[in-house]
């Protein structure tokens, strides 16, 4: 009986059984591009993603204020009296600081209110700053 000798591939008899030095480099370095270019996308992602919901609460709130209004005649004088009357659950807060928006009924005339926020990408203002309640605003309802 014959015995046939296995002939090992070059790279492997000489101990080479990994990657190289440079293979390495290279492949963390797409990966590190990679993950660069998601943070940077998903970045603005985030704060479009917030406006829409201070867009959202503040046509809820403002849908509320209107149903108010057919009832009582005019604007109720703060945003808790929709709570109290049952036109809304809770009142909406702000995604990132958790804070309520401001709300401001004109004293001399209760047909006109102002409602408003701050949007973090200016391209979803739709005001130049204002002070509303003593919070400075980039986006207000007012009423219709």
């Amino acid at each position: 009986m014959k015995i046939k000798k296995i002939r090992k591939n070059k790279a492997m008899s000489a101990g080479r059984q990994g990657f190289t030095l440079f293979e390495l480099l290279v492949s963390i370095s797409i990966i590190a591009v990679m993950t660069a270019v998601a943070v940077v996308s998903f970045g603005g992602l985030n704060k479009k993603t917030r406006d829409a919901r201070r867009s959202a609460d503040l046509e809820k709130v403002r849908m509320a204020l209107e149903a108010s209004k057919q009832i009582g005649s005019t604007y109720p004088s703060s945003l808790d009296a929709l709570i109290t009357n049952e036109f809304l659950d809770k009142l909406p807060t702000d995604p990132k600081t958790k804070a309520v928006y401001p709300y401001l009924r004109d004293t001399t005339n209760y047909y006109i209110y102002q409602i408003g926020t701050s949007m973090e990408d200016l391209g979803s203002t739709n005001t130049a700053t204002v002070n509303i309640g003593g919070t400075s605003c980039n986006y207000k309802l007012v009423n219709p």
